[in-house]
Order: C-alpha cells, then structure tokens, then sequence
C-alpha cells in the first residue's frame, strides 16, 4: 500500500514538473512571435508608410552630408595575374590585376530609421532588411538611424605588377573606392578608425591609416604572403567640377613565396649548370665530349620553355629568373664552342698545323705550372735543328770530310802530338754521327711528337677552362642566393624581412594609426 502511494506521489511530481515546462515554453514562443510581429510592424511602418526609396540620400535638407564610414575586411587573395588565360591572348595580355573576397563593412545614419524601443517592444534593432534592391545583401538598422551593411564583394582591382625581380618579387596593389556620383559635400566618405574625430562638420584632411583592413577572417595564401595594408583618404579635384571627391585607396603590399620557383626551377637549372662543367672534366680523347655538350644544351632549352609558361610576360622588364636561366644559356653555348675548340687542337695533323714557339711556352712551358699539370716531356728538336745549324757543327763536319778523304796510312809513323789530334778528330767523327742517328729518330717520329704536343696543348686547355668554368659558376650562384649579378641583391624578397600577417597574428599588430596630412582650406 505504502509502494503504491509512493509511486503515484512521484507521478504526480513528474507531471507537476511537465506543466511548468510546457507553461515555459509557451511563453517563450508567444514572445517569439510578438517580437517578430513587432519587428514586422516596425518594418511596415519605417518603409512602406514613409515611402522609403533606396534611391535618395538619407538627410534631412538636400544640401547636408551624409557622414558614411567604411572599412575593408580580407578574406582571401584569390589570384595576382598579369594577363587572363582567354582565347583573346592580344587584347587580355594588358590587364595588369589583382582578385580579392573581402567584405566591406559600411555605418552610416539615417534619420528615416529612428523609433523608441519602448513602445516597440523594446526592440533595439531592426534584424535584415532589403533596402539596398541591387543588392542580396540585407542591412542591419539600428533604433539611433544607425545602419550597417556588409556586403561580401569579389574584387577585381588594377594592380601594376612588376617582375623585374620574380620569383622574389613584391608586388604592391591598391584599390581605390569612392563615390562617383555624389562629390564630398554631399557624401563625407571615411574610414571606420576617423569614428572619434567631430562628426558635426566636413573633414576638409587627408589621412594616411595604418593597419586599414580587418584581419581577423584572412585566409593565408598559398603563393603570397600579406605583409602590410595600410590605406589614405584623398580629396580629389578634377577639371569638371569645383567640389572636392573623396575616394579612400586602399594599399595591399604582397610578398611571393619562392619556394615552388626554387624548387622546380632554380635547382634544375644548377644541376644542368654543374653537368656544363663536368664537361671539361671529361678527357679530350673521349668522342662524347660534344655529344654531352649539345644534350645539356637541348635539355635547357626544353626546361626553358617550361618555365616561359609559367613566369610572367613582359616586355618591359628581364626578370631575375629569365636572368638566371639566360646566364646558364650562355656558360652551355660558350661551352659547346669551347669544346668544338678544343677537339680541333686535339685532332691537329703535322702535315696542317705546326706548334709556334709562344703555344709552346704558353700552353706547354707555363701553364702547366698554374694549373698543377705533369709537365710535357718533350725533345727539344727547334734547339737540336739550331745546333746542328751551327758555324762549329759545319767545321766538323768538313774536317771530317777532309779525314775521311785521306788515306789512313798516314797514321803510320805519326808523331804522338800528331796520332793525339787524329784521335781528336776520330772522336769528333764518332759524334757526329751518334747526333745524326739520334736526328734521324727525330725526323722519323717527328709526326707522332707534334701530334702528342698538340694533345696535350688540348688537355691544357680543356683543364684552363675547367677551373675558368668552376669559378664563373660560383661566383654567379653561389655568392647572392640563386642570383646572378650584384645588383640582384637589391631584390624585395633578399632584404625585406617584415613577418607575414595572418589571421591569428593580426591581434598582434599595432593598434589602427591616423595620421592627418595636408588639409584644403578653401571648399565649395
């Protein structure tokens, strides 16, 4: 009985716990949906009443400003192109542009938008209203007039991009936003962070601001890195008119990332550089020395074509890394000619060519000692042609000649001074002809001796060039990192060493900076 009364005691709390749910509930729902018959109404009565027309500036008489504020938030940098990749290649190749998502965040007052909350429901602000028909984009009112729009724009901006210096290249954009149809004096355009300057009358200054863009959403590019985005509001005046136009130019400074060009491009064409030097490393003896030569030089110009498709077209500058490939264009041909060269002083022939004495002392005598070359073992037959020429050398001869002629039985009953200059003469005779024997040898392989000089005149200039080559290649690529000229180091990407902004860092930056410039004093 006892179990019984619990149970129905417990049930009866349950269900008391039920109703003041459904009670809750109800209330909720029931204030739900007099908020949104009020804001319904509000609606009603703040535009179809008063005959609201997007099309006419929100002020109380014609001659007053409408004080509107704006401000950029970046999203994402879509693309950085030179030229669009049309059919129509000759009318595209021009447009010079840079394509941003961001969203642009506009306050301004309208005095058709003021209501007392208290006697709507205490609604403060009127949620998403269509006031702006060529946009989809709603707007936000506010019961002080206050109106906020943020509109998400896809912007295809100008942007003069220069690639005197890609794939290290910085590129600094801007877009300009104004007010075409209204001048100054009818829409006082400003950017957010001028909020706390006087609002009662025209802002006759220019003003530089730092850090103009909102960063909290931005989306890091695969391809650049966002360095700075500063902006200036300009008071312009042009020809038609004596009323100042405002336009606020926003400036995007980007960095490219040279990774992807340094890995794919760069490296390769260092390695295709180093295979030009091992070039003359290779005997001069060897038939492929030429074969090797014009390989490296088709497989540069294959990898130079790849590149022209991805680098940027100009006509206006050379850039760093066209500069870089045509440096290495020009060591392969001066090696290919080079080779040419010296397989034509290694296959030289006695019969064409002789060896002049400065080659002789040039390439055989003294540059082996530079270069840390096994000298030439050589016999010296231009000497040996000289002494056998000699005023002396023919004297013996003829005294051997005029001994010879005689009869040898006049060494019979010689005196001893006369048997010991006839001795004399034998030895001369003896002479005479080991140094005509040893004649002949050089006339008979007087051939292969011109032909071994002329290769090894070869090797020395195969290993000359070698270290001509080796130190070319350094100093053009290994001194400034991946550049070829000093003046290369004047390059954005080698000196600029500002820290990449992001979303997360974007907290981290200083707070938003005006600085006022010239002021014009005298306004229509």
């Amino acid at each position: 009985m006892s179990s019984n009364l619990m149970m129905s005691l417990r049930s009866l709390h349950n269900l008391k716990h039920l109703v003041v749910f459904l009670i809750l509930l109800s209330e909720v729902t029931k204030a739900d949906v007099l908020n949104n018959g009020m804001n319904e109404e509000l609606h009603e009565r703040l535009t179809t009443k008063k005959n609201y027309s997007p099309f006419v500036r929100p002020v109380k008489t014609h001659d007053s400003a409408v004080l509107l504020f704006m401000n950029l938030s970046l999203i994402q940098i879509l693309d950085v192109v030179r030229h669009s990749h049309k059919p129509n290649i000759l009318k595209d190749e021009k447009r010079q542009i840079i394509i941003t998502n961001a969203w642009v965040n506009l306050d301004w007052k309208d005095h058709n938008f003021t209501w007392d909350p208290m006697e709507h429901g205490n609604v403060t602000a009127g949620g998403d209203w269509d006031l702006a028909s060529s946009s989809s984009t709603l707007v936000v009112v506010n019961y002080d007039g206050t109106v906020v729009w943020r509109p998400p724009i896809i912007f295809k901006s100008q942007c003069e991009i220069n690639v005197e210096y890609f794939p290290f290249d910085m590129q600094n954009c801007s877009m300009k936003i104004g007010c075409w149809t209204y001048h100054g004096l009818l829409i006082d355009l400003r950017h957010t962070s001028q909020k706390a300057r006087s609002q009662a009358s025209f802002d006759n200054c220019r003003s530089q601001i730092n850090h103009a863009m909102d960063l909290s959403m931005f989306t890091t590019d695969v391809q650049w890195d966002l360095i700075s985005v500063s902006a200036r509001r300009n008071i312009e005046f042009y020809p038609c008119c004596t009323e100042p136009y405002l336009d606020i130019t926003f400036y995007i400074i980007l960095r490219r990332k040279p990774l992807f060009f340094g890995v794919n491009v760069i490296c390769p064409c260092i390695s295709i550089s180093i295979l030009t030097v091992l070039v003359f490393y290779l005997p001069a003896d060897s038939r492929e020395k030429i074969s090797l030569s014009m390989s490296i030089l088709i497989a540069l110009t294959v990898f130079f074509l790849l590149v022209f498709e991805i680098s940027p077209p100009t006509s206006l500058v050379v850039p760093l890394i066209v500069k870089f490939l045509l440096f290495t264009m020009v060591l392969i041909i001066f090696s290919t000619i080079a080779t040419v060269v010296v397989l034509n002083v290694r296959t030289r022939s006695p019969d064409t060519h002789k060896i002049s004495p400065w080659i002789r002392r040039i390439f055989i005598d003294t540059f082996p000692k530079i270069l840390f070359i096994k000298r030439y073992e050589h016999f010296d037959t231009y000497s040996f042609r000289k002494r056998l020429k000699s005023p002396n050398n023919n004297r013996r001869f003829n005294s051997i000649q005029t001994f010879t002629n005689g009869n040898v039985n006049i060494l019979t009953g010689l005196s001893p001074e006369q048997l010991e200059r006839s001795l004399d003469k034998v030895r001369e005779t003896i002479l005479y002809f080991r140094q005509q024997e040893e004649w002949n040898k050089v006339k008979h392989s007087d051939r292969v001796t011109i032909r071994s000089e002329w290769k090894y005149v070869a090797f020395v200039i195969d290993r000359l060039l070698l270290w001509i080559f080796i130190g070319t290649t350094a100093i053009g690529k290994l001194t400034f990192p991946f550049c070829i000229m000093c003046t290369f180091v004047h390059a954005p990407m080698l000196y600029v060493n500002a820290r990449a902004l992001t979303a997360s860092t974007a907290h981290a930056v200083d707070a938003i900076n005006v600085t006022r410039l010239s002021c014009e004093t005298k306004l229509t």
